[in-house]
């Protein structure tokens, strides 16, 4: 079902406008030539709605070889440009991607998204102030509605940097709550690799975007300025998807760092329990030998005290000794581990 169609662009003498809440037809009969046209669609199936939109609106590529992209795709078929880019979004812990469609052709920028996109919303209620500045001269079309297109694809990006600033205060949260008083009972490896697979989910949407942006900027598009000053936008857009990227980077090494400290902590506590089940079983070993030995004794009974001194006696000290020389062989394991490690690091 197609939610919302809006739409917004410029008139023939310059002056922007936008109708919000059309109808698709509506929409379709305001795109004429000479005037930029932006249409927003809000749909809540992007497989099933697409195809519908373009048939009414005049465009014929094929929505699904965009969508067979790994999170984005770009399709150039000469006098119509498709894009493909992805949303990310949180929610429950979880961080996934939605797909958010791009179709340019002369004077008309189409975009697709489901509820995801509120920001590109957002960005078309402040139409008017950005279409206001573009190029009004009609043989200028090329450069006004890239310039567009980069203010959309910009918008995106900094939507998308949004959820790596929720990934890092979850992860600052998570760090208060071990290091403070308050401790709940919790599964700290499943929530590390929640944020792991998070990090991992932005990372994989920038390099997807980043590739995109690429090859908008260097495929030569027919719909794309040709103009250095306007290219540059995307090269900008280009900067700020490598710093990304680089963040995130740092981002998952934190994020790796304490999954590992996680599994060092396990790792000590099962040694802990091993020790003690160590002492536990040579603790119980003496005494049941000695006490078998003692049942085979002729009178016993009358023996029976001195037995139980010497059993206890027993139980004592081979605790102590087995104690003793765990803890010893503990020491010296940990020791060599960390000689171990020294050793390569300066290698």
């Amino acid at each position: 079902m197609i939610k919302a169609v809006s739409v917004a662009g410029l008139q023939t003498e310059g002056i922007p406008f936008k109708k919000p809440s059309v109808q698709l037809d509506e929409a379709a009969r305001e795109i004429s030539l000479g005037n930029l046209t932006w249409i927003e669609c809000v749909v809540d199936n992007i497989l099933e709605e697409t195809p519908k939109i373009l048939a009414n609106l005049g465009v014929t590529i094929d929505p699904s070889v965009l969508l067979s992209g790994y999170m984005s795709s770009y399709e150039d078929r000469g006098d119509t440009l498709g894009l493909m880019l992805p949303f990310v979004v949180t929610g429950a812990n979880k961080t996934q991607s939605a797909p958010l469609l791009i179709f340019i052709k002369k004077d008309l920028i189409i975009t697709i998204h489901d509820d995801y996109g509120g920001k590109i919303t957002r960005l078309y209620n402040y139409s008017n102030t950005l279409l206001r500045k573009l190029p009004k001269e009609p043989e200028n079309w090329a450069n006004r509605q890239t310039i567009l297109l980069a203010r959309i694809m910009d918008e995106l990006i900094e939507t998308n940097f949004s959820i790596l600033r929720l990934i890092v205060e979850r992860t600052e949260q998570l760090e208060l709550d071990l290091a403070g008083s308050r401790q709940v009972q919790r599964d700290l490896s499943l929530e590390l690799s929640d944020m792991k697979t998070s990090v991992l989910t932005f990372l994989n949407a920038v390099w997807a975007t980043y590739d995109t942006v690429h090859n908008l900027k260097y495929g030569d598009a027919d719909m794309v300025s040709d103009d250095d000053g306007i290219l540059a936008k995307f090269e900008v857009i280009l900067g700020r998807l490598d710093r990304q990227i680089q963040m995130s980077e740092n981002v998952l090494q934190v994020v790796a760092t304490g999954i590992n400290v996680i599994q060092t902590e396990v790792s000590n506590k099962l040694a802990t329990l091993i020790v003690w089940l160590t002492v536990a079983g040579t603790a119980v070993l003496v005494p049941n030998t000695l006490a078998t030995i003692f049942s085979i004794f002729p009178d016993h009974e009358h023996n029976f005290i001195w037995m139980l001194l010497t059993i206890i006696a027993s139980t004592i000290i081979s605790a102590f000794v087995a104690y003793r020389y765990t803890k010893h062989w503990r020491t010296k394991s940990f020791s060599m581990r960390k000689l171990r490690k020294l050793k390569r690091k300066f290698r």
